[in-house]
């Protein structure tokens, strides 16, 4: 095939849809069979970083789990620290979409927003457990520019948060450290659960994560009827 694309990286391949690639010369786009070929990097350095700690990870690993060539991802990312940075905020990307999508309604109170976007976050989490992994546990390891991107989304989370401030009552003299220190919280829960293999049971954290994050902003009693309900909202859901 003259545009580059070797036989061996076409077999087995499938397209973002998930749809098989023709193996042997297909014909397609070269800039269609890049995009495939990225897709599958970015879900194999996730799944590489599921089975052993970032630094551990080659790039013959994330190549293996491809199925593409060496050369294939050395035309697509310069090195391993690049394709793991853009799996990053390719799920992030996806996670911030689901987040807002959840809470968006602006008829929802402000507790009712950090009630349901919570509870997106962590049925998102759970269901993606290889890509939860790499973005909450392995950024810690994967240098500078990882670190930032994940402070950056405590930030925007944080942001969130403090509009407590200002829509709750009388909670204006919060302070607004509060919050990135709440949602630091959460994370360090969150990730707990992860390193302890229960990212399939992160939902079930939700009604302590939602106490932590609305009590800054009101009486204690409210506070914590608000988690009861919702776990057991979560409990009717789940048939528990």
């Amino acid at each position: 095939m003259s545009d580059g694309v070797t036989t061996a990286d076409q077999a087995g391949t499938t397209d973002v849809s998930g749809v098989p690639l023709p193996s042997g010369r297909h014909n397609l786009p070269r800039e269609f069979v890049v995009t495939s070929q990225r897709d599958r990097l970015l879900d194999a350095m996730a799944r590489s970083c599921a089975e052993k700690r970032y630094a551990d990870v080659s790039v013959a690993d994330i190549v293996a789990h491809a199925r593409v060539s060496r050369s294939t991802f050395y035309e697509i990312f310069p090195d391993k620290e690049a394709c793991f940075l853009a799996a990053y905020d390719a799920i992030l990307g996806r996670f911030v979409t689901e987040v807002i999508k959840a809470c968006a309604d602006p008829a929802l109170t402000w507790p009712e927003q950090i009630e349901l976007g919570i509870e997106a976050a962590l049925d998102f989490l759970a269901a993606e457990p290889a890509f939860a992994r790499m973005c909450i546990v392995d950024m810690f390891s994967a240098g500078p520019s990882a670190l930032e991107r994940y402070l950056s989304a405590v930030r925007l989370i944080a942001n969130f948060v403090d509009g407590g401030r200002t829509r709750m009552p009388d909670r204006e003299e919060v302070p607004r450290s509060i919050a990135t220190m709440s949602v630091s919280g959460a994370a360090v829960v969150i990730r707990a659960e992860i390193v302890g293999e229960r990212t399939l049971h992160l939902p079930e954290v939700g009604p302590d994560i939602l106490f932590s994050l609305l009590v800054p902003y009101m009486d204690r009693e409210e506070a914590l009827g608000r988690s009861e309900r919702y776990a057991e909202r979560r409990a009717l859901r789940s048939g528990q």
